[in-house]
């Protein structure tokens, strides 16, 4: 039998449920996670499953969202730095609320094994995690990018502008064994994360303005008209 999770702060069955959930989906993945796996791992009733969550994707979605909130650094619904007049400003600011988040160690490693799970093995979830939690952030950041230029970029460019600057973001996770050896250190501090901030904005903020520069085409006029 799978041994159970220790207590937390927050005994609630439904808590225990989320935490056991997240260590579950992070080894086996959705398909082959089972509900009586999750369920012996958090001491608790299958009929548990039902009655918070109703289904095991409904489960799934829930657990990742809760591994998002466990972050100390979450990212706010509006970007203050909009309203100052400064779009450079607002862009660091992004791009630093998202290292932050991201580079959290506070966060479960189950979260982050959860997400690159579903990089190969898409579950059905994902579409309703992408709706709820990425489509808000991304919307955030093309109303950033939006202030950065002299003309209005079309929806491809601002489509690969914020890949571009969501990737840079990434890369600093998704290879951070890679990345901490290099630099010999055992973890981002403080001071870390400021000089990649600073370097991601300039570098994206470079790019931006190499495709303002650029031509603009007639597909590409038609469609910011738009």
């Amino acid at each position: 039998m799978t041994k159970n999770i220790e207590k937390t702060q927050d005994d609630s069955t439904k808590n225990r449920l989320l935490i056991a959930a997240g260590e579950v989906f992070a080894m086996h993945g959705f398909h082959r996670a089972t509900i009586q796996t999750i369920c012996e791992k958090a001491g608790a009733n299958i009929a548990a499953v039902n009655y918070y969550f109703s289904s095991k994707e409904n489960l799934y979605l829930e657990t990742l969202k809760f591994g998002r909130r466990l972050s100390r650094h979450l990212m706010p619904e509006d970007v203050d730095h909009l309203s100052t007049g400064d779009p450079l400003t607002a862009l660091r600011s992004f791009v630093r609320m998202a290292l932050d988040s991201l580079l959290d160690e506070s966060r479960p490693e189950w979260y982050f094994r959860m997400l690159s799970l579903e990089q190969f093995e898409p579950s059905p979830a994902l579409e309703r995690y992408i709706h709820d939690v990425i489509e808000p952030w991304r919307n955030r950041l093309i109303a950033v990018v939006e202030l950065l230029g002299d003309r209005k970029l079309s929806p491809s460019e601002l489509n690969l502008v914020v890949s571009s600057i969501a990737g840079q973001c990434q890369y600093y996770l998704r290879c951070r064994a890679v990345v901490l050896k290099m630099r010999g250190t055992g973890g981002y501090c403080a001071s870390d994360i400021d000089e990649i901030a600073d370097h991601i904005t300039a570098f994206s903020l470079g790019g931006i303005r190499a495709i303002m520069q650029r031509p603009v085409t007639g597909t590409q006029k038609q469609s910011a008209e738009t």
